[in-house]
């Protein structure tokens, strides 16, 4: 196998990783170097860790979700479709994962 199948089903699981990693080892305080860094999540330090705390359990699930979608598509698909489909599903759920926790800092009132 070429290290292209490789590096498409290392990828799910390099983020699932990634996305306990932030969980379990949230910035402590606001930076531009760690975390979920927003304008409207560093605005105040009570916004910053609700910011990384949602952004973080979001990213877990998607990472969880890649994963599954990266076995499916691989099951039932060429290998080049099952790259596109897995690298679209993930590009638009990380984008999801921001609008969700804008709007859920909206929500809690950080404006």
């Amino acid at each position: 196998m070429n290290t292209t199948f490789w590096l498409h089903l290392l990828l799910g699981p390099l983020m699932v990783v990634l996305a306990f990693l932030f969980k379990t080892i949230p910035p402590k305080k606001i930076n531009h170097w760690y975390g979920y860094r927003t304008p409207r999540s560093m605005r105040s330090p009570e916004a910053w860790h609700f910011a990384n705390r949602y952004s973080s359990n979001a990213l877990v699930i998607i990472s969880g979700l890649t994963c599954v979608v990266q076995v499916v598509t691989h099951s039932v698909m060429t290998f080049q479709s099952a790259i596109t489909v897995s690298a679209i599903f993930l590009s638009v759920a990380l984008i999801a994962v921001i609008l969700l926790t804008e709007i859920q800092l909206k929500k809690k009132g950080f404006t």
